[in-house]
């Protein structure tokens, strides 16, 4: 039975890595049930929001306004992060016709299957967990192939109990809960089966999931996997065991992201994230003796957050460079209502434009510097882009090569020999319809 077997669909994803899978898990559900992807006045449009900061908040109602306004007979699903937490007022002016909680999801194309039947066109219809903060069941979503990547995301956590002082994220994804390992290897067989050559793990605190090492074990084991990573995870769960099995899966790729923050002793402490600059330097260090030191390690950086002094900021700016990072997101803090960070005072506004410009260029230089080791070097890349005869694709330790190639296609692997640093990326020093050094392309996560 195929309820949707008449309607067209489009998903429009902001936000995390999470929400990435989740909005092309969504894909899969409503194409299960018989519709089919379309940009042109689609019947049903989901939205998977997020509330990160401010902006993401604006950005999202900006987004749904857009749809409504464009697709006034659409059905409007609205999901995610900021839907978890929308206004009543919001739901009723944005025109949201069906609200979605963070752990309903899976419900997404039972429902709109409902609401087209019924024919009969409400305010506005949500369903939602009783309490988010104790439920512990898993949305029951499942990707059989990447739909928007050559990389495929494979959500196999969800929730967070940490309660960092500015984050508002537990409160809208809940209680931690962890993919059922045989699950998850499931799914991850069925994804390699569809042509897929990477799988990117993803969760909203990946290192809260019970068992990580035997969850790395055996979808790295997997025969087709060319590779394996994850998207991001806390410092504090790398220990001894999730580096062993690391180390030991030959698919995992040599790059983790592991979010630092503030590289202050005092501004960690008024963030809660749980750890000393110290700690921090043990764990980096344990990664380096483990995985090597051509290890690529990216992280995040919160610059203006309350009580961060030029002392402070200082102290992160020479800890970024003691550590030697590769890849940096450097942002200013946003204060999220309802989080203990939102009551303090914050920097001036003059003073952390100041300081975000300053992390930006000491970031920009760190890249420079670690790419630049591979100048020369034989660099193993899964191509995702192509224009022209240009080829753009990551190299296993997460470094944006651009190469001439006028064979190789999406989703090729190929080894290419950089010879040059541009802009953020390493390219071959060749001339063509389009070179790399001048060939455009869209952001890819």
């Amino acid at each position: 039975m195929y309820p949707l077997m008449d309607k067209t669909y489009s998903v429009h994803i902001q936000g995390c890595r999470t929400n990435q899978y989740e909005g092309e898990a969504i894909a899969a559900s409503l194409e299960k049930a018989g519709a089919v992807q379309s940009s042109d006045a689609p019947d049903i449009i989901v939205i998977v929001s997020c509330t990160i900061t401010a902006a993401a908040d604006r950005k999202c109602r900006k987004l749904i306004r857009k749809m409504k306004r464009e697709n006034p007979d659409s059905l409007i699903v609205a999901c995610g992060c900021y839907a978890q937490r929308m206004s009543d007022s919001d739901r009723v002016t944005l025109g949201v016709d069906i609200l979605i909680g963070n752990r309903m999801k899976h419900k997404i194309a039972e429902l709109a299957a409902d609401w087209f039947i019924k024919n009969e066109r409400r305010s506005c219809f949500s369903i939602f967990d009783d309490d988010i903060m104790t439920d512990g069941s898993w949305d029951d979503l499942l990707l059989d192939r990447p739909r928007l990547h050559t990389r495929a995301f494979l959500k196999v956590q969800d929730g967070c109990s940490h309660f960092c002082s500015y984050c508002i994220v537990p409160y809208v994804r809940g209680n931690p809960v962890s993919r059922d390992v045989d699950e998850a290897l499931a799914e991850a067989e069925k994804i390699v089966q569809s042509g897929c050559p990477e799988i990117v793990l993803t969760g909203v605190h990946l290192g809260l999931h019970e068992d990580l090492p035997l969850l790395v074990r055996k979808i790295g084991s997997i025969k087709g996997l060319k590779r394996l990573r994850f998207g991001s995870i806390e410092p504090f769960a790398v220990d001894k065991r999730l580096l062993e099995s690391i180390a030991e899966t030959e698919t995992f790729c040599r790059h983790l992201h592991l979010p630092l923050q503030s590289g202050d002793d005092g501004v960690l402490a008024a963030m809660r994230r749980g750890y000393t600059t110290k700690g921090f330097r043990v764990i980096t260090d344990n990664i380096r003796k483990k995985l090597g030191e051509d290890v690529h390690l990216s992280t995040d950086l919160m610059v203006g957050f309350p009580g961060e002094d030029e002392k402070a900021f200082e102290n992160s700016i020479r800890f970024i460079n003691d550590i030697g990072f590769g890849k940096m997101h450097i942002f200013n803090y946003s204060p999220r209502e309802g989080t203990a960070a939102a009551q303090m005072a914050c920097p001036p506004e003059n003073e952390v434009k100041q300081r975000l410009a300053k992390a930006l260029t000491e970031a920009d230089a760190l890249h420079r510097n670690y790419c630049s080791k591979w100048i020369g070097k034989d660099v193993e890349i899964l191509v995702e882009q192509k224009i022209n005869d240009t080829v753009r694709g990551l190299a296993r330790n997460y470094i944006r090569v651009a190469a001439l190639s006028e064979n190789a296609e999406i989703g090729e692997v190929l080894h290419v020999t950089p010879q040059k640093y541009v802009n953020g990326i390493l390219t071959s020093d060749l001339v063509s319809k389009c070179s790399p050094d001048n060939c455009e392309f869209p952001e890819f996560l």
